[in-house]
């Protein structure tokens, strides 16, 4: 674990923020069977909405009543600067970003296992060990799958930044301080924005497109950066421990209950969740149950961090079919990699800046040889002597 030494405001907020959520928090009551828990809804939105919860605004709460996805909208224009510039102190700028507390999240699990392996475990026994289709029985989901507009659970941003703080355990706590403080004053920071992976928590249960066979089920995603996940259901296992790696989106294994899926992913990368989200530990493992529901792809996520996580945290995903060709073309396969394109980048100030086409680290995504710099830099380092000089191996002749 890498220690990270605070600024003395932000310690100070930090215990105060721990007096105000030094509540025990407990499970809730089930009010379905945690071996199938599907059983008995009548929609996707049924059960994604069994864990929205009606908030109270707390004149008390730090976090101002905020959502993530409230928070993020509301700053990351810039906003402070403005005010700064306008002579507004940060406490009365904070003063005016306020939520409405209204569309909250229960993050507690509402399932009685500890880990991962328990609530794989006990899914594959009610599962008799799974269903094995073949290619012509397994449920075939294949086609184009839409969850932005759907999805606003914990993972979409819809949860209060009080009870995400509740949900993070005490050695994590700082960090997340760090990141709401960066996030507030318009510095955030968050993966995509320099063309690297969202990571597990943001995106690792998003989907564009879905293709199942029998064997195994490919979640496929291009935006903000192309990545694939391979759920192997043909009982091969996960990598021996001296081979596994921590990946963007881990590694998973499957099984078919009826026409459910099942799905444990382990030796994911720790990160960053940005904008709102938690950093996360390569600890993390997670459970999924998918089912199709109507016309609607219904996903239910269990996430377990021992080391991040004050407790198992939960959420639902429902995602709706491209209706037509005119739905999908709003938002079409990426043309271009974002590594070959992306000129933003982290300044000194820690602000996100963007280099201009004469800066030197410039990117230009029309240089069909951009390799050729490299080779002349090389040339002249050569020429300096901070190279050894080399003839051309073609003169030698």
């Amino acid at each position: 674990m890498i220690k990270v030494s605070l600024p003395s405001s932000i310690k100070t907020s930090f215990i105060a923020a721990t007096l105000l959520f030094t509540g025990e928090n407990l499970a809730q009551t089930l009010t379905f069977d945690p071996l199938d828990p599907f059983e008995n809804i009548a929609s996707a939105e049924q059960w994604r909405d069994t864990y929205r919860t009606q908030g109270e605004i707390d004149p008390n709460d730090p976090f101002h009543n905020l959502t993530a996805s409230q928070m993020w909208l509301r700053t990351w224009g810039g906003q402070w600067k403005t005010a700064a510039e306008n002579g507004i102190n940060f406490e009365d700028f904070y003063d005016t970003i306020q939520g409405n507390s209204g569309n909250s999240y229960q993050l507690q699990s509402p399932y009685a296992y500890d880990t991962a392996e328990e609530h794989w475990q006990a899914w594959i026994e009610a599962a008799n060990g799974g269903t094995q289709h073949s290619r012509s029985s397994v449920p075939d989901w294949s086609g184009d799958w839409n969850g932005e507009a759907s999805t606003r659970g914990l993972l979409g941003g819809g949860a209060q930044l009080r009870d995400i703080y509740a949900g993070i355990s005490d050695e994590y706590k700082p960090y997340y301080i760090q990141a709401v403080q960066a996030e507030l004053e318009g510095r955030n920071w968050w993966p995509a924005d320099t063309c690297l992976p969202n990571g597990f928590l943001r995106d690792g249960w998003r989907i564009r497109f879905v293709s199942t066979e029998s064997d195994m089920t490919v979640f496929m995603k291009d935006q903000p950066v192309a990545e694939n996940r391979f759920i192997f259901t043909d009982g091969r296992g996960f990598l021996p421990e001296d081979w596994a790696l921590s990946q963007w989106y881990g590694e998973s294994q499957g099984i078919w209950d009826g026409d459910e899926l099942v799905i444990w992913t382990k030796n994911i990368k720790g990160w960053s969740g940005g904008h709102g989200l938690p950093e996360y530990s390569d600890s993390m493992e997670v459970i999924e149950r998918w089912a199709k529901v109507g016309e609607q792809l219904l996903v239910d996520i269990t996430l377990y961090d021992p080391l991040a996580f004050a407790y198992p945290w939960h959420d639902v995903a429902v995602f709706d079919a491209a209706e037509s060709l005119d739905k999908w073309m709003e938002q079409p396969p990426s043309l271009n990699d974002c590594v070959s394109t992306n000129n933003t980048y982290h300044d000194e100030l820690g602000l996100i800046n963007e280099y201009s086409p004469l800066h030197p680290e410039y990117h230009d995504p029309f240089d069909t040889r951009p390799w050729i710099k490299s080779y002349e830099n090389a040339e002249e380092a050569k020429r300096q002597g901070l190279l050894p000089a080399a003839e051309y191996f073609i003169d030698l002749e």
